[in-house]
């Protein structure tokens, strides 16, 4: 049984993020400087990220095969308003104040980040952190407005928002990792990371609500890794 292309994206780019941080960080540990090993540990992550997914998927398929393993059903569309039941409500409820709390952290981080890049004498200036300057305020201003729409509960891009704040999350930690805003970098990984984790369990609840919530669970451990790892390794 295929993939449907909506989480195979999702599934990539989640391997994609994994592989990069356990990469990162690995090299890190191994006494790498952080602007050393920023593309390098990118490209071997995100490659080594790829093939474990790949192989991952080779084996799922084989053993739906063989019947060992039963596909889940096909994928449910978020449901509308109408649809929905008191406890995924309460749940959009408490989603869309974390989504917009990360929006606002990750537009003050842009903000700080451009004048932390703008103070730094030309011969040094790291364009990575420029970079994230313009991710932050793209992705803070986006939250904004899906915040807004998960408010009114309408989540249809709750999938989006989460991956999104994954993403986030991840580029904060590196930033904090490279002496980048650090106070700041901390709270929008704590924020970011929330926000995350929360959309993930509401896009499970909306279309699932039962099973392991599996992206959950993994976008907590990357969250925590992003977390705790820069700490680890100052």
């Amino acid at each position: 049984m295929s993939l449907a292309p909506g989480r195979l994206i999702s599934w990539s780019l989640s391997a994609i993020l994994i592989g990069w941080v356990v990469v990162y960080n690995a090299m890190r540990v191994a006494g790498g400087t952080p602007a050393g090993v920023a593309l390098t540990s990118f490209i071997i992550g995100a490659i080594a990220g790829l093939v474990v997914l790949g192989i991952g998927i080779w084996v799922r398929g084989r053993l739906i095969a063989s019947g060992r393993i039963h596909p889940v059903d096909p994928e449910m569309e978020i449901p509308g308003i109408a649809e929905m039941n008191p406890g995924q409500k309460g749940l959009l409820g408490i989603a869309w104040p974390a989504v917009a709390v990360a929006a606002g952290v990750q537009i003050v981080q842009a903000v700080l980040l451009f004048f932390d890049w703008r103070g730094t004498p030309v011969e040094t200036r790291a364009t990575a952190e420029l970079i994230m300057a313009v991710w932050f305020i793209f992705a803070g201003i986006w939250m904004l407005w899906e915040a807004n729409n998960i408010r009114d509960f309408d989540a249809g891009g709750l999938d989006s928002v989460a991956l999104g704040a994954l993403l986030s999350a991840v580029l904060a930690g590196v930033a904090a990792s490279r002496d980048f805003t650090i106070v700041t970098s901390f709270i929008t990984v704590v924020a970011a990371g929330v926000a995350s984790v929360l959309a993930y369990y509401a896009v499970h609840r909306l279309t699932r609500d039962r099973g392991t919530p599996w992206m959950t669970i993994t976008a907590a451990v990357i969250v925590l890794a992003s977390l705790i790892i820069p700490i680890a390794t100052r």
